[in-house]
């Protein structure tokens, strides 16, 4: 009589070399798969300030595509990188995403701070009796750490990369009062500026001392300026009112012909929960205007390039349309059989990007199977 469970044993190996191999093939297959990556770390080494310091930076999505023309992009330069590195990439990734985009890809440098209180304030400030919250003992080191930012971040970054020249610079709190200090100071190093919650109330709003005189100077002219601000509870009523003081100086002077800037108030936000909406709402504001009326473009070609040159007016450089999006516009006639439209657009292309092997032999296919229909 055969044992049962001898008869039974080639079939339990069976299961449990199929199991074990399964494993194998699963562990293969996770191991093949390829990661998300928005950014990498780069240590730059600073002889001004002599040490290594940290970069996040992130790259658009067609930085590296191999069909399209190679372009220049705006940077985005903000404190506090590893902080705010996350949400501007992907609220980036998100609003130049297809034929709606809101604003161009942009290039998001993140710079680390080794210590907030010396590099963010311009100047030195006695921690006040009693103060438990913070030791201002190193304050006011801002110029020299701006210095960095201006001859070795910059300069390493439009080395490395293929930049255009329009340059944005961010903060929030601490790095809100350095912005604000360099746009009243300096607004020549950039286009545009974010001050999200900024601590104007340091030193006595000593920042805010030639606020008046310094803000109707041609360096001003054309500047884009954002500020947010979020309920004062919690901050104390010393940043309330200094934020506010910043405010109605701003609204005595500033005129569409002098610089161009928005406050906003966020009610349901205190001091850490603004920086997601406040950074939307300052890509919405620096790029407002920028997403093509799209159905009306198919429609009549010509609107594309009034649209595009009252972009270019506001943000100060020229932009022409993106050869992909016009690419992707001609593919949408083609398909509604708006052929003349698909013919203008193609068109458009081949002249804007001459070096463009995709945008040149498109239009000539285009040009053979019309001729053969």
């Amino acid at each position: 009589m055969k044992n049962f469970a001898q008869e039974k044993l080639p079939q339990k190996i069976s299961t449990i070399l199929f199991i074990i191999f399964t494993i194998i093939l699963s562990h293969h297959s996770v191991l093949a798969q390829e990661k998300i990556k928005i950014g990498e770390k780069v240590i730059l080494h600073s002889k001004k300030l002599n040490e290594n310091r940290e970069l996040y930076i992130s790259l658009p999505k067609s930085y590296n595509n191999n069909i399209y023309s190679k372009k220049n992009y705006p940077v985005l330069y903000f404190f506090d990188g590893d902080s705010h590195f996350e949400n501007l990439v992907a609220q980036r990734n998100w609003l130049t995403r297809n034929l709606y985009a809101t604003m161009p890809e942009i290039i998001l440098v993140g710079i680390l701070q080794k210590d907030r209180t010396n590099e963010l304030t311009p100047t030195h400030m006695e921690t006040p009796e009693g103060w438990k919250r913070a030791n201002f003992s190193t304050s006011g080191g801002n110029q020299k750490f701006m210095s960095f930012i201006e001859e070795e971040v910059k300069t390493f970054v439009d080395k490395n990369y293929r930049t255009n020249g329009f340059e944005i610079l961010s903060g929030h709190s601490f790095g809100g009062l350095s912005t604000v200090n360099c746009f009243i100071n300096t607004p020549e190093l950039y286009n545009a500026y974010i001050a999200i919650d900024p601590s104007i109330w340091w030193d006595n709003t000593t920042v805010l001392n030639n606020l008046e005189e310094n803000c109707v100077t041609k360096k001003h002219q054309n500047k884009l300026l954002f500020i947010a601000k979020a309920n004062d509870a919690g901050s104390g009523e010393e940043h309330h009112q200094a934020i506010l003081a910043f405010h109605d100086i701003l609204k005595n002077l500033a005129t569409p012909t002098n610089f161009n800037w928005q406050f906003k108030l966020y009610e349901n936000e205190d001091h850490g929960s603004v920086v997601v909406p406040a950074e939307y709402d300052a890509y919405r504001f620096i790029f407002e205007g920028y997403q093509l009326p799209v159905k009306k473009a198919m429609k009549n070609p010509q609107l594309i390039d009034t649209h595009y040159q009252k972009i270019s007016s506001r943000l100060g450089y020229a932009i022409i349309p993106d050869e992909a999006l016009i690419d992707q516009l001609a593919n949408v006639c083609i398909k509604q059989g708006l052929y003349t439209q698909a013919e203008k657009l193609l068109l458009k292309n081949s002249k804007n990007y001459p070096q463009s092997k995709s945008a040149q032999s498109k239009y000539k296919k285009y040009q053979k199977e019309k001729l053969n229909k």
